[in-house]
Parts: C-alpha cells; structure tokens; sequence
C-alpha cells in the first residue's frame, strides 16, 4: 500500500496563529486536518471561514472539551478512516517551523514503521521554568524507558505511523490533555516502535497565549509520571533478562 500523508492540527482558542501557520502549510500541499476542541466565538466563526479559503482544510468539531490529547486522537483516527497512513501534527500556536513538513515527511517515507518526533532548537525567548521542566520529563522518560532514544518527549512536532499508533490510544484512559506528547512517546518505546528525533526549531511568540495551567496540568504530569514510573520498573526484570540473554548469546 501506497504510504498517505495529512496534517493534524489541534487547535483550542488560537485562530490567528493559526491563520499563518495553513497559509504557511501550503507548499506542503497536503491535507489539513483541523481539530477544534470546543473553542467556541469567535474562534469559529475564523476556523469556518478559514476551511472555505483553502480546498485542503478540513475543519473537525469535538462536542466537548477534552485537552489536546483529546483533540489528537480525534484527528488520528479520523485521518485513518480517511484512508491515510501517517500524521504530521503541529501545535495551532505558532510555534512549529512549517517549513520542517516537507523533511519531516521525507525522512517518515525512508523509514515508514518509525514514529518521528521533533528535538526543539530552543532560542532566548524559552521561559527557564518550562525549560526545567522539559529536562526533567525527559530526564523521568528516558528512565523508565531505559533508552536514550526518545530525546525530547514533549514536542507535538511530530510523524506518527498510523498503524503504531491506533492501538496506542486506548492504553491513555483519561489522561488526555497535556500529557498526551509525553505518554504516547513512552507507550510507543515500551511496545518495540523504532522513534527518530530530529533537530527543530522552535519559538514562543512574543504575543503567543498558552493554554498550560500551572496547578491541574502539572498535576496530571505529576500522575502521568507516577504511573509511568510504576510502568517502568514492572518491566525492570524483563529488561535485565534480555541484557542477559544477549550478553551471554555473545
């Protein structure tokens, strides 16, 4: 089968970033696919609007608010039943370099089964809390996934295999908000998928609104982490058996 490329966009309250960011994507010519997450007016009065400026804009409309995590796995699944074979996912705030589409998506078609992932290039404009707090989840993730494959775990910049990653969703429950990035990556290690990360830049515009809330979003990473770091060391004598099998087959 012919692989098939789409972009998924998950977009919560960020209508004139994401103005630029579809009329950025064009080059790219592939299909848009974006996920609104109960914004409400104005916003959608500008995401209809913005489906009828571009043929290759499909706007999807979630009933209720359910956080990002939510918002992607409603684009996924749909980009599925629509026949494609992977998603190319950008933040809706302006942080992604569209122009990294284009290499995103040729280095997925070299390797077609690995779910590819973007490595910030960070510039002054980072707030120091986020980060600290970047280095110490991947610090957490590349623990309980004992490998150093996963260099930055909470990018959305990101190629996800569509036959990796459906069977992914169901292992999240309710944690689907801003830990989605995080654990995805890490159920995707744990089940054997190949990750690539690769170099991109990122920014935090100067007029950019975040929709991270400090005390209920770091609570659910806080459990997200204790229930992977419970994940983590039920697979510890699995992993030390296989270290030992290959040490002594050599």
């Amino acid at each position: 089968m012919t692989d098939r490329y789409c972009i998924v966009i998950p977009h919560f309250r960020h209508h004139r970033p994401l103005a630029d960011l579809l009329a950025a994507l064009q080059p790219a010519g592939l299909q848009i696919l974006v996920v609104d997450d109960c914004s409400g007016e104005p916003s959608l009065a500008v995401l209809r609007q913005l489906e009828q400026n571009y043929s290759n804009v499909q706007l999807i409309l979630r009933r209720r608010n359910g956080g990002k995590g939510a918002a992607m796995m409603t684009g996924l699944r749909r980009a599925a039943d629509g026949g494609y074979s992977h998603a190319i996912s950008l933040d809706a705030d302006g942080q992604h370099d569209p122009a990294a589409v284009p290499m995103l998506r040729q280095l997925s078609a070299q390797h077609p089964a690995s779910l590819i992932s973007g490595r910030p290039i960070f510039g002054d404009d980072i707030p120091a809390s986020r980060l600290h707090g970047r280095k110490i989840t991947n610090t957490l993730v590349q623990w309980v996934t004992g490998s150093r494959m996963i260099k930055d775990a909470m990018c959305g910049l990101r190629v996800y295999p569509l036959e990796l990653t459906l069977p992914l969703l169901n292992a999240l429950g309710y944690r689907t908000r801003m830990e989605f990035d995080v654990e995805i990556l890490v159920r995707a290690c744990w089940a054997g998928s190949d990750i690539i990360c690769v170099d991109t830049p990122v920014v935090y515009p100067e007029d950019g609104e975040s929709h991270f809330h400090l005390l209920k979003d770091n609570a659910r990473l806080v459990l997200m982490h204790t229930l992977l770091i419970l994940g983590g060391l039920s697979r510890i004598p699995n992993r030390l058996r296989q270290r030992f099998q290959v040490r002594t087959s050599g």
